[in-house]
């Protein structure tokens, strides 16, 4: 497990996903292949088109929390869980934050982004743009 940390009071685009200050969640992976109900989700056209490969990570089921890398494909969707309020007592687990801004944030290495080319704002200031 890894935290984020982030130093302003949460924002906007925060507040309107309900992410917490300082909260822990688990990260869930959609299998395109098992459907949305009714009104949510993307379309079938719009949804990830993974490899045969990385498909069988899902085992069949409708959510994988495994792999973050299924993330890696245009139209991947998730869901943010929330854990229990102290994930380190409950799970045992090391919960290891790091103080992140936008030189060092390394959701752009493994995005192949640049900051200067895409907006950062939502992501730096919690604030829609």
């Amino acid at each position: 497990m890894q935290g984020r940390r982030v130093e302003h009071d949460p924002g906007e685009v925060q507040e309107e996903l309900n992410i917490e200050r300082q909260a822990a969640y688990i990260l869930s992976i959609k299998n395109p292949e098992a459907g949305s109900p009714p009104g949510a989700g993307l379309s079938e056209r719009e949804e990830a088109h993974y490899p045969k490969p990385v498909e069988r990570q899902f085992h069949g089921r409708r959510f994988a929390s495994e792999d973050p890398h299924l993330l890696d494909y245009e139209g991947a969707e998730f869901i943010l869980i929330g854990a229990r309020v102290d994930p380190e007592r409950a799970y045992g687990v090391d919960i290891e934050t790091e103080h992140e801004t936008a030189r060092n944030a390394d959701i752009f290495r493994h995005l192949k982004m640049s900051p200067r080319e895409h907006p950062i704002g939502p992501l730096i200031k919690g604030e829609w743009q």
